[in-house]
């Protein structure tokens, strides 16, 4: 098995864990927040849930379905996508401080492809979690001012 490779974005977020973890598991709307998913759907079942495969489109890519691996209310959500000679897995953790919450995006490459796959798409993985965490936090937030009035 090849080296891990990793590309890793963190923010924090003035919103609640529930209102981060809720607009996480709206999957459907993160086309929504975030200019890197033109179009995202559940296929297998009515809700996420642990094997819950999920096609995503995003510009400059080919179609991919993830499948749920993990879900932890208010703490994460982990899917993944493998083919021959490679998995990605994207980790989407909510730490809860004292008066924030902290979130992280990881994206992890896999197996023997993985450094040939991290060259050719880094910069790319990039710049769409770059938007994701941004869009996140701006949709996270938008929600948690609106439920204080």
């Amino acid at each position: 098995m090849g080296k891990k490779q990793v590309v890793e974005k963190t923010s924090a977020i003035a919103a609640l864990p529930n209102e981060v973890f809720n607009v996480l598991i709206d999957v459907c709307k993160w086309n929504q927040w975030t200019p890197s998913i033109t179009d995202i759907s559940i296929l297998n079942n009515d809700r996420l849930r642990i094997g819950t495969k999920i096609k995503v489109l995003q510009p400059k890519l080919a179609p991919a379905i993830w499948t749920v691996k993990e879900i932890e209310f208010n703490k994460l959500l982990t899917w993944e996508k493998a083919s021959f000679g490679l998995r990605i897995i994207s980790e989407h953790l909510i730490l809860i401080g004292c008066n924030e919450t902290t979130v992280v995006l990881r994206m992890t490459y896999q197996g023997p492809l993985a450094a040939l796959a991290f060259m050719l798409f880094h910069s790319l993985t990039d710049s769409y979690m770059t938007m994701e965490i941004n869009g996140l936090k701006r949709a996270c937030e938008k929600i948690h001012s609106s439920n204080r009035l």
